[in-house]
């Protein structure tokens, strides 16, 4: 390979310059429903064939492009929206640097027709690789067409890393998700494949579009959310504490209109939440804020998706306030519990500790598996397995198989660790990890035989985006080997006809969520076993014992014992340690004893 300096040919310089606006089909996607969005469109209509992999077609009834202004569309740099270096600190508009169509074009064939409403004719224009091929006067209805095509053909070794075509759909419907959950004036239609999959009819605010796009899950458990600093205002709508996710997503942030991921804006609604919601939970929010253009700048991020605020710790202020105020203010009952936040309110000082009489005696003799599986029985927990080899100690960074062998129970700490001392030191168990161990091997071995359904005695109706919906239709077989009979309920919905008979205590709304998080997971290709055991963790998951939950040393009993004979016990499903190891030595080094 020569060590000479040369100058890329345009052709390659394009191809890396797309890169960064065009990833994927959902890129294409919200680029141009963006420029539909521009241009004044009040219904825009999109088309997806394989996911947005084969085809994208996109309709719109805007203002369109005149003859003599279609071949700069696919110049680069060329805009209309700026005409002086300053202007892009003032532009409003969604696309301003003229950067997405040719973009688009040089990694695929893109044909527009485009009309003005008071022009007799509109235009056909043809590129592809870059290169205009066609360009002629057409007839068309006012407004504008355009369809993508040969994706990625030109650049294989992009292509190859597409997901796949539920995964790659799921996320073309996010992208026009969130430009629909801005802009409620629009009405927006998707087919994919020729089926119709989200009808977002113009609605008359706000809240009205949150309603249908969110579905009524979120709009049956949501909050209003007002407030606003100088000239900073905030609004939108947050999930009651008892509505959580597992992740996340369902956080949507607006900044004039425009979506953004922002992590100062995401840690602030986190941390309004931080103690009326369990650990590793996470509500739902759709929250708006309008701010002069001047104090945010939109230019960091190729694709726009990023945002720096002028004044972030003001920023950050304003929606942790906001969102506790109105946490605080909601007194709906909610299952008999009223949830109430007060800054001033002193709470209670936590059990932490609570020492229990030992129930294992000082000899190995009484530790042995077979005294403990003789001693208490838990109808609690469930029992799980294969045999593993004992060891003397509980080094979980070993991953080694844990037994009690040698050690003392001492009791729990803060309701959540379960507390051994040994000979050579103590270990911490972590109950609700344990205990998904523990449910997740005894659903992975019993899956494949069918496990038994016990129905509901009112099927449950739990609303999704029609990309989730999507996901679950491949799935439906497997949800029914693992006891859980579901079925699709239209554009939007599923009906819970059964839950597993093992898992009795879990709520089949939160279930359903969690195992459609999993699927539309975006971050890794995972293959089909792969994902199945995701389904299977986030079933063990809801149905393990949770944090802050005190154990009878019956119950504690009984999960030391499944425990003891589930495989790959030292760590839980999500890779978590099940067990920490302090040594006599560490402890005494940690008191300069050593």
């Amino acid at each position: 390979m020569s060590g000479r300096i040369v100058v890329l040919t345009e052709d390659i310089a394009n191809k890396i310059a797309a890169g960064e606006v065009v990833e994927r089909p959902a890129s294409i996607v919200k680029e141009l429903v963006e420029n539909s969005i521009d241009a004044g469109a009040t219904d825009v209509r999109v088309e997806l064939e394989k996911g947005g992999c084969a085809s994208i077609a996109i309709t719109d009834n805007g203002s369109g492009i005149e003859y003599e202004d279609v071949a700069l569309v696919f110049e680069r740099h060329a805009t209309s929206k700026i005409h002086h270096f300053e202007d892009i600190y003032r532009v409003a508009s969604f696309g301003f640097r003229g950067e997405a169509m040719p973009s688009i074009a040089s990694v695929a064939r893109v044909e527009m027709l485009t009309r003005r409403p008071e022009d007799l004719a509109g235009t056909r224009v043809v590129v592809e690789g870059g290169a205009i091929k066609e360009i002629l006067p057409a007839g068309c209805s006012a407004g504008t067409q355009i369809k993508v095509t040969k994706i990625f053909e030109n650049v294989p070794a992009r292509r190859k890393f597409l997901k796949t075509e539920p995964t790659e759909q799921g996320l073309c419907l996010d992208a026009i998700t969130r430009l629909a959950l801005a802009h409620p004036e629009i009405r927006f239609n998707v087919f994919a494949n020729g089926r119709e999959i989200l009808a977002a009819p113009q609605a008359l605010d706000i809240s009205a579009r949150i309603a249908m796009v969110m579905g009524s899950d979120f709009s049956g458990h949501c909050l209003a959310v007002n407030g606003e600093q100088q000239n900073v205002k905030l609004f939108g709508f947050i999930s009651r504490p008892e509505f959580t996710r597992s992740n996340s997503r369902n956080i949507f942030l607006f900044v004039n209109r425009r979506y953004v991921r922002d992590n100062n804006v995401s840690h602030a609604v986190l941390s309004a939440y931080r103690q009326i919601i369990e650990a590793r939970r996470y509500p739902a929010a759709v929250l708006f804020l309008d701010l002069p253009g001047d104090d945010v700048d939109v230019n960091v991020h190729p694709a726009k998706m990023e945002v720096r605020f002028k004044d972030s710790r003001s920023i950050h202020d304003l929606v942790s306030r906001t969102i506790a105020r109105s946490l605080a203010a909601d007194n709906t009952p909610k299952d008999g519990f009223v949830y109430r936040l007060s800054p001033r309110e002193k709470m209670p000082a936590p059990d932490f500790f609570r020492p229990r009489p030992s129930f294992l005696a000082d000899n190995a003799g009484k530790y042995s598996r077979q005294n403990m599986q003789q001693a208490i029985s838990a109808d609690l927990l469930l029992r799980s397995g294969s045999e593993q080899p004992p060891i003397t100690g509980g080094n979980y960074a070993k991953k080694e198989p844990i037994n009690f062998t040698g050690f003392r129970y001492l009791g729990q700490f803060a309701n959540t660790f379960l507390i051994f001392a040994g000979r050579e030191g103590f270990i911490l168990i972590d109950q609700h990890a344990a205990h998904e161990r523990i449910v997740f091997e005894k659903l992975k071995k019993s899956s494949g035989e069918g496990i038994v359904s016990q129905p509901l005695l009112l099927p449950e109706v739990v609303s999704l985006s029609p990309g989730q919906i999507f996901l679950f239709s491949g799935y439906i077989d497997f949800l029914q080997d693992v006891g859980l009979q579901i079925e699709i309920f239209g554009r939007d919905a599923i009906v819970v006809k059964a839950l597993p008979a093992i898992l009795p205590q879990i709520s089949s709304r939160e279930i359903i969520a969690d195992i459609a998080e999993q699927l539309v997971d975006q971050n890794s290709k995972p293959d089909l076993q792969e994902r199945k055991e995701k389904i299977l963790a986030a079933l063990a998951c809801r149905a393990a014992i949770k944090a802050n939950s005190a154990l009878s040393e019956e119950e504690v009993a009984a999960l030391c014992r499944d425990l003891e004979t589930a495989p790959f016990n030292a760590t839980c499903p999500h890779g978590r340690p099940v067990i920490v190891n302090f040594s006599l030595g560490e402890i005494e080094r940690m008191f300069k004893r050593k």
